[in-house]
């Protein structure tokens, strides 16, 4: 048989370097869903196979060209077996997660699955591991997979559309004038550049991740979706603000660059397609100490709307080494649409060289968390503080948003 094959998004070569640099575990992504209920194996399994039936993505496979080149093919579907792991709690589900799921890579190659899928048994619930290959997803579609799965149960159509679509409007994207002015606009931004913002000091290459998290309190939560709500504030723009404007504190910068992960799904058919989306786009911040916290709001919003407009371009453009940050803000959707019990984890793995990831992990309802993931040479305390001292700056500017700045910071900030 035939099969077309495809050139790798920028976003894939960049993930397609690092694995050859020898980062491979590092870019297995590997999760699991658990929903209180029970089904059959026959059921659960047949769900499974439709999910990997309508996501061209799940099968896609990573090989080199007549000229040594990496290309991407989607292989046939065929009706699979899977494993079925039972466990007696979740926090034993979630100890295998991380000890072991999470440690087991994927490799390249064109026989070699980039996904893989487990069934999950508990006494009173049922679910899934998911594992995949960063390369053909990113950590949203890790729940997008899941959210299609229960779908699936409950007698939900879903349909995915077809990969190819993904990737023929990446190459039309980089042959199209949209580009070059999407080029054009980081080039200028950069003719500007204030001095890089370095929160850690000189990276340490190693495969072992730190993490400190705060957790939200349920008031906390209410407060932020409230003043979001009435306000009409995206929840990220929110978080995101306050972030920066701790940055800004410790930097002693008004003016200062950081790096907020965008998802490149612009049209309703992106939206429900499993891919490699996520861009981590520079975004120029400006905070200003006397000005207010909602104007702290109005500024990182504006700077995240601007950047966006141009974000299909963010990673060809800094994908040589050009990104003048070194931390990551990335907002992370974890609810289950309805009236559906369930439970969405993302287990950590060792990461791809140097990095500071902020995730906001948004469960519904009345869980968020900060979490922060780094394997740099960054203290611990300071990474504390960041999580805690960022959420404490929020709560301060949405009970009183005509707050200047600085008056938040000296309260929150004291040593």
């Amino acid at each position: 048989m035939n099969i077309e094959s495809y050139p790798l998004t920028d976003e894939q070569r960049y993930m397609y370097d690092e694995q050859i640099r020898g980062f491979g575990m590092a870019l297995t992504l590997s999760g699991s869903a658990v929903f209180k209920g029970s089904h059959s194996i026959e059921e659960l399994e047949k769900a499974a196979n439709e999910v990997i039936r309508i996501n061209e993505g799940i099968r896609v496979r990573v090989t080199t060209d007549e000229q040594g080149e990496p290309v991407q093919f989607v292989a046939p579907y065929e009706e699979r077996s899977f494993k079925v792991k039972e466990f007696g709690s979740k926090e034993e589900l979630d100890r295998f997660g991380s000890e072991e799921w999470a440690l087991m890579p994927l490799e390249f190659g064109p026989d070699n699955e980039l996904f893989d899928m487990q069934i999950v048994m508990l006494p009173d619930s049922y679910g899934a591991l998911i594992r995949t290959h960063h390369i053909i997803s990113d950590a949203w579609t890790l729940f997008l997979i899941c959210s299609q799965f229960i779908k699936i149960l409950n007698g939900e159509t879903v349909k995915a559309y077809p990969y190819r679509d993904f990737i023929e409007n990446a190459i039309k994207y980089k042959q199209s004038s949209r580009f070059k002015k999407d080029l054009e606009f980081f080039a200028e931004q950069e003719k500007t550049l204030p001095v890089s913002t370095h929160l850690s000091t000189e990276p340490i290459f190693s495969l072992e991740k730190h993490c400190r998290a705060y957790e939200l309190s349920k008031e906390e939560v209410a407060l932020v979706r409230d003043y979001a709500l009435t306000h009409k504030v995206a929840e990220a723009n929110l978080f995101s603000t306050a972030v920066c404007i701790w940055m800004s504190k410790m930097l002693g910068m008004e003016d200062f660059y950081v790096g907020i992960t965008a998802l490149n799904r612009a049209g309703i058919r992106e939206k429900n397609t499993v891919g490699a989306f996520a861009l981590g786009v520079a975004n120029r911040i400006c905070i200003k100490p006397e000005e207010s916290f909602e104007a702290g709001i109005n500024a990182v919003s504006l700077s995240r709307l601007s950047g966006y407009r141009h974000q299909k371009a963010g990673m060809s453009y800094y994908v040589n080494g050009k990104e003048p940050y070194d931390i990551w803000i990335s907002y992370q959707t974890a609810s289950f649409d309805g009236d559906i019990e369930a439970t969405f984890e993302q287990y950590q793995q060792p990461v791809m060289g140097p990095v500071m990831l902020l995730k906001i992990i948004d469960g519904g309802d009345d869980r968020i968390i900060l979490q922060l993931e780094y394997n740099v040479k960054y203290p611990d305390r300071k990474a504390e503080r960041l999580v805690k001292e960022s959420a404490a700056i929020l709560m301060e500017g949405i009970r009183d948003d005509r707050q200047k700045v600085k008056e938040i910071t000296d309260k929150v900030m004291e040593e």
